[in-house]
């Protein structure tokens, strides 16, 4: 699946790069653009040319979530389950990849496109970049298995401090939580990114490949179960009256009010 709003780009030295670019909506991912990110994760996993990986965004942007203009819609448990599963096998493209993934992080990270950070093995982030998932801000739960890679890098509390307000925050208190890597200035960003992709691209492949499995296994459940629990949650949630309410305060810029139903 393609996508020109994904585009895959490989060096001569064994780094691929997948760039979002859908500046119109702050680089928001619609659904062919998670088919997109899936097909291009599953093929450079398989690649032996490539031997590391930087997931960004165009601009100053990483990704603002899901192009909501493109996938709200009134649909029954089983449509909203099926379009969960198709978001979610980019999730987990980019989670199993084969090979070690960087997530280059400008701007803000938001909703979907926090998940999609977090599923990299690495975020490295310049000055203003933001992260936050906002779901219970419209009224959802997180997704896209923010909460099963929360819990694992902040512990329980802090996870669901993050997750149960909605608040966003920034690179300095994301790397001081252990979130991101780094943080870099705006201006050193690319030669940093270069540099470490470089030098994961050095390493012995094969080994790392392996090592990604064992941390895979190291927790249970999976992240495959963890989703699929994920997903009749949150097509449930979608039915409450607090779900409309976020949606409405949404579109119409202003903040939501909610009932608790």
């Amino acid at each position: 699946m393609t996508d020109s709003r994904v585009r895959l780009t490989r060096s001569a030295d064994g780094i691929a790069t997948v760039t979002i670019d859908h500046l119109s909506k702050r680089n928001a991912v619609a659904p062919t653009m998670w088919d997109a990110l899936a097909s291009h994760f599953r093929e450079i996993s398989a690649d032996p040319d490539v031997r590391s990986v930087v997931l960004t965004g165009e601009g100053n942007f990483f990704c603002s979530g899901s192009d909501v203009g493109e996938i709200i819609a009134a649909d029954d448990i089983p449509a909203g389950l099926a379009r969960l599963k198709r978001a979610n096998r980019m999730m987990l493209a980019i989670h199993t990849c084969e090979k070690p993934v960087i997530a280059a992080v400008t701007g803000p990270a938001a909703g979907v496109g926090f998940s999609l950070a977090l599923a990299c093995d690495f975020i490295i982030a310049s000055q203003d970049a933001r992260f936050g998932g906002g779901f219970t801000r419209v009224g959802l739960m997180p997704d896209g298995g923010a909460i099963y890679f929360l819990s694992r890098l902040l512990g329980e509390s802090r996870a669901k401090a993050l997750a149960y307000t909605g608040r966003f925050i920034d690179a300095d208190e994301a790397l001081a939580l252990g979130l991101v890597l780094e943080v870099q200035p705006a201006a050193l960003m690319a030669e940093r990114i270069a540099a470490f992709a470089a030098e994961l691209a050095r390493g012995p492949t094969a080994a790392i490949a392996l090592a990604k499995r064992m941390f895979r296994g190291a927790n249970a459940p999976s992240l495959e179960q963890f989703l699929e629990q994920e997903e009749l949650a949150q097509v449930c949630v979608k039915e409450t009256a607090d779900f409309a309410e976020g949606l409405a305060a949404f579109r119409e810029r202003r903040k939501a009010e909610f009932i608790g139903r």
